[in-house]
């Protein structure tokens, strides 16, 4: 009871403290309860490190694992960490190089080996850091891809695949990795808008002195060329089709040919098709049964095929043609041209389009059942738009290739004989077995390894121990937590991921994966960009963290992030502050602050007498006054509220809903009337009682709040209660709003006192009265009813509006010389004769009047001027409009207040 808080609430100190209790005491772990809730933590890369689009994703968890977690739902987040093929392996190549040392100089079981050393010493820096957060997984469950539980069931399900003619082997054009030398996926292509040339060559015409103009950006695959595809309704190469022309720089004839692939309006509405280098040309090729001839090696270089050019690198190759091309008078044009260029994630460089044998997987299957478990509403996504960009590629899906020629991941459980056959198998003796070979028979395995989102794709099954021994098994885990009940993801994986969970689950499982899908924001700048290390527009969120406190940058994530909208966050470039977090550290204070008042006012009513047994008795409701059963009321409104706010999703409504009513309504105005409540009455258990009221209401405050400022709520649950230091807020029972508690009536009449004391606060700073002042104040009206509510409230409304007298309706008169206003009927005069020089107040006004208008007119013509919002970024021009709506009201107020003193 003697419980003390510190002037200030120190994040660091508080958080390093009881993140450790909660590990100690396994608070993270489910325990029984009624119902069950589960989410699947989307697997960090093994390389990562924390950013602001992390920290917006589980945060996002953990208010909800929390929350499930204090309604005493069995809740389980199952935390993981991806071994991120690519990444890790150009890691630590890029640490041999260091060396001297390529992957080829160690050999593959030795290299591998250093990844692990890798992997051991700086993997899974991230899930350390997501601790710092606050973040609540059950660690003891955390799953790496490559452990052998999850090996286990990739090769279990690539086998399956197989068998069920699912996966095949097949040449296809692929995004290549010149510097990692593998296929890479979709996900892991970065584009950026590149200014580059359009070269317009002469393709000389077989038997004629005349040649066709073909447009390209990449004359460095001209060896590769086998048509020139032109438009079969463009009328001014209709007569061409079906002869041939030379390739420039060569004596190939290569066919003209007919296809709506062909723009007439794009260049010269000419194209060369070079099917193993562009993965348009090569559906051409398909159509058109063309061949496919590789000019470029896996690293880059340009092969024999490409005759002098031979070793040269692709971009050096195009330098040397160009400037040939140019000797031997085949370039008709040069033109600037931007486009977008594919580069490499990992690598940094730009990707080749490559024809390469892969594996596959037969999507087509597996996407009707997953596309129809969307559409019938089994699972929902949340912004719901996102359904449609769902179904449009599921409905034109294509077959996934699989396969990456790399030593770090899964390796391509396939198995080659001398002969060329080859099977999936679980090791050589099964193999063996299904080639119909005997036990001496030579195999070998495919050198590759699966793409990483192969693994990632089982990540629902995985995490809960299907097939961890390579048997299918029924765990506890996957009877009881599958199909989780939230997914939080970016949506630029929704096919990377999203989809292929879906689809994997329900063919071995027959189970969707899970029940919503929460797709967050993108974090950007307050000029609209990503946040970004090369921008130099994001902060270290550790930095932040430190600087802020954890629960502050998890509440200003919270509050600037509404469903379906990008997060805008101001940084301050220069030393990488970001403002925005002044909301969240704001509000920690406040809280901390109510905290230390009610505290206090406990001590001065158990004081008086030292008698502590009539602080445990409960206000009863015949002691409630009006401003008791309306902070009652809105507590219990406020719980229903925010419960539905969580259960649609819409968490920056949460957010805004507790910020507003621990902020306003309980502190700046509940606390200032429970203490004008207390100093005027003797009576000490009434006083204790009113102690005890309040704190129950901020106890649960505090457990509202938790689920998203969890570390300062644990801080002060001890701090009001005698508690032992093993309890936690996190396991306690969440408040449940009762409806016998709220009652709307109560809520307007004190809404309409609220609105009141406002405006003559507004009154009173408009002619700069300080606070200490104290001025007479009448109320008007022909509501009765109002004024008696009012009259009832004579004394809150006296104490909070500064006032000297307040006379409510009955015989009161205008007074003159007073500042007047109207709210709701109710006319309002706060009374300054005696106290300022009317004239000279006047003259004041007038001279802001006339200072407002002039405003006014400037910015509505700038605005009105077409040079300006045609050019102007979007947001200057919105800050420009706010700026006229702000001046405009300002100046209809100051108009009041200057008519009110005539």
């Amino acid at each position: 009871m003697d419980t003390q808080l510190a002037k200030s609430y120190s994040p660091t100190e508080s958080e390093q403290k009881w993140y450790v209790n909660w590990i100690n005491e396994n608070y993270f772990a489910p325990r029984d309860g009624a119902g069950v809730y589960s989410i699947l933590m989307p697997p960090p890369n093994v390389t990562g490190i924390l950013h602001f689009g992390h920290i917006l994703n589980n945060t996002l968890q953990d208010l909800y694992i929390r929350r499930n977690r204090m309604k005493g739902a069995s809740s389980v987040w199952f935390p993981g960490l991806d071994h991120a093929g690519i990444a890790t392996q150009t890691k630590v190549e890029q640490d041999l190089r260091k060396e001297g040392k390529t992957r080829h100089d160690l050999g593959r079981e030795e290299f591998l080996k250093r990844v692990w050393e890798w992997k051991d010493k700086y993997g899974g820096v991230i899930l350390k850091q997501l601790r710092t957060l606050g973040a609540s997984p059950d660690w003891d469950r955390t799953l790496f891809t490559m452990d052998e539980s999850a090996s286990n069931a990739v090769r279990e399900v690539f086998i399956r695949l197989f068998d069920e003619d699912l996966i095949y082997r097949g040449k296809r054009i692929v995004n290549w990795s010149p510097l990692a030398q593998s296929a890479v996926s979709d996900e892991e292509v970065i584009f950026k808008e590149m200014k580059e040339y359009m070269y317009f060559l002469r393709y000389y015409i077989e038997g004629m002195d005349s040649y066709m103009v073909v447009a390209t950006a990449r004359p460095e695959t001209l060896f590769g060329d086998v048509a020139v595809a032109v438009n079969p309704k463009d009328t001014r190469y209709t007569a061409l089709i079906g002869k041939k022309v030379r390739v420039p720089l060569s004596d190939r004839m290569v066919p003209i040919i007919a296809d709506d692939y062909a723009d007439p309006e794009f260049g010269t509405g000419c194209v060369k098709i070079t099917p193993a280098h562009d993965p348009n040309d090569y559906q051409v090729g398909l159509r058109h049964n063309l061949e496919a001839i590789n000019t470029i090696n896996p690293d880059a270089t340009l092969n024999e095929l490409a005759g002098d050019f031979k070793g040269l690198d692709r971009f050096e190759a195009r330098k040397q043609m160009v400037e040939l091309l140019k000797e031997r008078l085949l370039i008709e044009n040069i033109q600037d041209y931007t486009h977008n260029v594919g580069y490499s994630e990992r690598g940094g460089e730009p990707i080749e389009p490559y024809l390469s044998d892969q594996w596959f997987v037969k999507m087509a299957p597996l996407a009707e059942p997953a596309l129809k478990v969307v559409q019938d509403g089994e699972i929902k996504f949340y912004p719901e738009h996102w359904t449609k960009t769902y179904e449009h590629w599921m409905t034109n899906i294509r077959d996934w290739c699989i396969s990456r020629q790399l030593w770090w991941g899964h390796r391509i459980p396939v198995y080659y004989a001398d002969n060329g056959e080859f099977t999936a198998a679980h090791n050589e003796e099964e193999a063996r077995k299904k080639l119909g070979l005997n036990e001496n028979a030579v195999l070998k395995q495919d050198e590759d390894v699966l793409d990483t989102w192969f693994s990632s794709w089982l990540w629902p099954m995985t995490t809960m121990g299907w097939l961890a021994d390579g048997k299918e098994e029924v765990t506890e885990e996957l009877q009881k937590y599958l199909p989780t009940n939230l997914l939080v993801t970016g949506p630029d994986i929704i096919f990377f991921w999203v989809a292929r969970m879906i689809m994997a689950t329900l063919k071995f499982k027959q189970q969707i994966p899970f029940k919503d899908v929460y797709f967050t924001s993108t974090v950007r700048d307050g000029k609209g960009r990503k946040m970004s290390k090369s921008l130099g527009n994001s902060p270290d969120p550790l930095d932040v963290i430190a600087k802020y406190g954890a629960d502050a940058v998890r509440f200003t994530m919270i509050y600037l992030a509404p469903l379906g909208q990008d997060v805008r966050m101001e940084v301050n470039e220069k030393d990488q502050d970001v403002p925005a977090m002044d909301l969240g550290r704001n509000f920690a204070n406040k809280i901390w602050n109510a905290g230390r008042f009610l505290l206090m006012k406990r001590r001065e009513a158990v004081s008086v007498d030292g008698e502590t047994d009539l602080y445990e008795t409960p206000l009863s409701k015949e002691q409630m006054t009006a401003a008791d059963k309306w902070i009652l009321s809105r507590f219990h409104s406020t719980i229903r509220d925010v419960d539905n706010a969580l259960e649609n999703y819409k968490v920056t409504e949460y957010s805004k809903l507790l910020y507003d009513f621990i902020w306003k309504d309980f502190c700046d105005w509940y606390l200032e009337i429970m203490k004008a409540q207390m100093n005027e009455s003797g009576d000490i258990a009434y006083r204790q009682q009113l102690s005890r009221f309040a704190l129950d209401i901020y106890d649960g405050i505090l457990k509202l709040l938790h689920p998203v400022m969890p570390f300062i709520t644990e801080e002060l649950w001890h701090a009001v209660e005698d508690r032992d230091v093993n309890e936690s807020i996190s396991v306690s029972d969440a408040p449940e709003a009762n409806e016998e508690n709220i009652d709307r009536k109560v809520e307007e009449n004190f809404e309409n006192l609220q609105l009141i004391v406002d405006e003559i606060r507004r009154l009173r700073s408009s002619a700069n009265i300080p606070p200490s002042e104290k001025l007479p104040v009448v109320m008007l009206g022909e509501d009765i009813d109002a004024l008696n509510v009012l009259h009832f409230q004579k004394n809150t409304i006296s104490s909070l509006g500064r006032c000297s007298t307040l006379e409510i309706g009955g015989k009161a008169e205008r007074p003159v010389q007073a500042l007047s206003s109207v709210v709701r009927g109710v006319e309002i005069f706060v009374s300054l004769a005696g106290k300022i020089d009317i004239e000279k107040e006047r003259a004041r006004l007038l001279k802001e009047v006339s200072r407002l208008e002039n405003l006014i007119g400037s910015t509505e013509k700038k605005l009105s001027n077409e040079g300006f919002t045609s050019k102007a970024p979007e947001q200057v021009i919105t800050a420009e409009r706010e700026k006229l709506a702000s001046m405009k009201d300002s100046l209809l107020k100051t108009q009041e207040n200057l008519a009110s003193l005539k």
